[in-house]
């Protein structure tokens, strides 16, 4: 896709979109915004405030203008995509995939059917073993949602298979020659397979194969969960800090630095003095 196009796509996911100085941009809590395409190098002049009822917001800058930088973006990135080879993965990691290769059967899927019967009780395993509730809350939106999605072209949705069943799914998409790998579930009984490395590994070959993709992205670095930054370095991700501007008004500053350290690394790429993001 394009810029444009994934700014239509987030428009259809409910997602906040402005257009700014011609580039788009999404609310991704409220009052805060950032480019739809997070990779996506912007000229200084090019970030302005998306909208007037916004509080802050960063982008990525060009390489020419990255001496304007107050910031950074910490992301986790696989560059140079067209060459990628297993040998990146860690010694872990193989042992986790050659396993996976075994026991689970991995493919895309653009057939919505086994992901509208069984990608619910998928969603909601992981959001019991992470504690962590997020919308669609019901099975039926949950089913609406899948069905619509899978269908849709401009999405590409790997599954695996654990006798039979969904034990797990990869919602990735592309944009200007960044795929970003955007919503990873993994039942928890799935979990021994290895299928969430699958899952990844697959992705990134069908990045591969396109000719299209440069550099895989894999979100924000989260310094605060160890055990996710740990898995995405052993399957070949690096952690790259991009240069940025970011706006934040000083006293939301302090107070996001103090009371969310973890966040406020996660929107201005700045450790605490101390180092801890807990």
């Amino acid at each position: 896709m394009t810029e444009a196009g994934l700014a239509a796509l987030r428009r259809e996911d409910g997602k906040k979109i402005r257009t700014s100085v011609g580039r788009q941009w999404e609310e991704i809590f409220r009052g805060f915004y950032q480019p739809v395409h997070l990779l996506a190098r912007l000229r200084r002049a090019e970030i302005r405030r998306p909208t007037l009822a916004c509080w802050g917001y960063r982008a990525a800058l060009t390489d020419e203008d990255a001496g304007f930088a107050n910031a950074s973006m910490p992301v986790h990135l696989l560059s140079d995509v067209p060459h990628f080879t297993e040998a990146v993965l860690s010694k872990g990691r193989m042992g986790d995939l050659r396993r996976c290769r075994r026991e689970v059967e991995i493919r895309r899927e653009q057939d919505p059917a086994l992901l509208v019967d069984q990608g619910y009780a998928v969603f909601m395993s992981q959001q019991r073993r992470t504690d962590f509730y997020a919308r669609p809350a019901t099975e039926a939106a949950f089913k609406l949602r899948m069905a619509d999605q899978v269908r849709d072209g401009r999405r590409v949705f790997v599954i695996g298979l654990v006798d039979g069943r969904v034990g797990g799914y990869l919602q990735s998409f592309a944009v200007d020659g960044v795929l970003y790998a955007h919503e990873l579930y993994v039942a928890s009984e799935a979990m021994r397979t290895g299928l969430g490395t699958g899952l990844y590994v697959e992705t990134i070959s069908i990045a591969a194969r396109s000719g299209a993709i440069e550099e895989v992205c894999f979100g924000l670095h989260t310094p605060d969960a160890p055990g996710i930054s740990a898995f995405k370095a052993s399957i070949g991700m690096k952690v790259v800090h991009l240069p940025a501007r970011c706006f934040i008004p000083a006293p939301l500053d302090a107070f996001i630095k103090r009371r969310r350290p973890a966040a406020h690394y996660r929107l201005t790429g700045r450790r605490p003095v101390d180092g801890a993001l807990d």
